[in-house]
């Protein structure tokens, strides 16, 4: 027990005060017990999680443990504002416009940090000591706005790239790299566009930020300066683009990225990481910032868009 004395309490371990036996440095039961609950960090039973000897939790007390990153390429997409009418009803009609909305964040790398820990891809789910939790196709439907049911997001990457890029954007990229094209190029060439400007220009910026905001957030590429064609032919009809569920898409996605960063070695995790801290936002409340004042703050946007950033 600690002892007091007048209004002053001592620690019974090293008779100081200012402190209680439960957090005295001197506690050397404390110390083995959180050094025992680094030992079991894995599962009791393995039944279900069998790649606990793969998985970075089983290394995180061995020297040299690295944290891993996650890279979201969110600077980029947020310095492309739209605003030409135009061009933003042909993404309402794509589905892409709710996603245009929502801002991407500055990363906190150290909640993120602690998710992909005890992720587990066995069952696609965050391990805690309270039970398992995930990210939902409810989750990417309210976060981003984007569709999650319809027509599964699949094709062929075998195309003539130069003439794809001609008929759907207009001009072909001089630097098409196994069917890459850079997102600086997309930005330089289509984000800026007058008001009086042709339908055909109009069509092609709309798919080019669609393309960008796949290239830069949805399946993003670690180099963080390409996106491939292979999309392109995807978003050629705006009605038959609009059918497609992207919002599952990005979540199958977003789960083989996460379930390859949690295994050992890893030290980076390329995926839709806004919508995995605006989804811990959510449900776990840890460090989140202040929502809107009001729900008509809220008028057209994605639930995503509620935090005060």
């Amino acid at each position: 027990m600690d002892e007091t004395s007048g209004r002053r309490t001592k620690c019974s371990i090293c008779k100081q005060g200012g402190h209680y036996r439960n957090t005295c440095p001197q506690n050397t039961e404390i110390a083995q017990q959180g050094r025992r609950h680094l030992e079991e960090a894995g599962p009791v039973d393995e039944s279900v999680l069998t790649e606990q000897h793969l998985h970075r939790s089983s290394f995180i007390t061995t020297e040299g443990y690295r944290g891993v990153q996650f890279i979201e390429h969110g600077r980029k997409l947020n310095q492309w504002e739209l605003d030409h009418p135009a061009v933003l009803d042909l993404l309402r009609q794509s589905g892409f416009y709710y996603i245009s909305r929502l801002r991407r964040l500055q990363l906190d790398q150290a909640l993120l940090g602690a998710l992909i820990e005890r992720w587990r891809r066995e069952t696609q789910t965050f391990h805690f000591r309270h039970g398992e939790m995930t990210i939902t196709l409810q989750d990417v439907a309210v976060i981003s706005g984007l569709r999650v049911d319809g027509a599964p997001v699949t094709g062929t990457t075998v195309y003539p790239w130069p003439d794809i890029c001609q008929a759907l954007l207009g001009v072909v990229p001089d630097d098409i790299r196994a069917g890459q094209i850079r997102l600086d190029w997309i930005y330089q060439q289509f984000h800026h566009l007058h008001l009086d400007a042709p339908a055909g220009l109009v069509a092609a910026t709309a798919r080019a930020y669609i393309l960008y905001q796949i290239g830069c957030s949805l399946f993003p590429n670690p180099t963080g300066y390409r996106v491939h064609l292979k999309w392109l032919p995807l978003i050629a009809d705006f009605d038959a683009c609009g059918a497609l569920a992207w919002g599952a898409a990005a979540l199958a996605y977003l789960y083989r990225a996460l379930g390859s960063a949690a295994l050992k070695g890893k030290v980076e995790c390329c995926c839709f990481a806004t919508l995995v801290q605006i989804w811990a936002w959510d449900h776990l409340h840890v460090g989140r910032p202040t929502s809107v004042g009001a729900v008509a703050d809220m008028a057209d946007c994605p639930m995503g868009c509620r935090y005060d950033i």
